[in-house]
């Protein structure tokens, strides 16, 4: 479906999915699907446990840590809140 489609956890298939079904283009797929995972692994739990705490500290270490530029930050945080 995506160029990285071997890299999708169940959910971010199902976002994929929906995305397509949006006609979003693959690469704004791939886009949105790896924030998503990035996040998912950066909690270290399944998404369903996760909420706006876990988002705030994962915007924090991208800001801290990762010391993303604020389009990246912008586009990761935007991502993340629509899955």
């Amino acid at each position: 479906m995506t160029p990285d489609s071997k890299r999708l956890s169940p959910l971010t298939q199902r976002m994929a999915e929906d995305l397509l079904v949006r006609n979003l283009s693959p690469n704004t797929i791939d886009a949105y699907t790896y924030h998503v995972d990035r996040f998912i692994d950066f909690a270290g739990r399944p998404a369903e446990e996760l909420g706006p705490d876990e988002v705030r500290a994962f915007q924090l270490h991208l800001i801290r840590e990762k010391k993303v530029g604020w389009s990246s930050f912008q586009q990761t945080s935007s991502n993340i809140l629509q899955a």
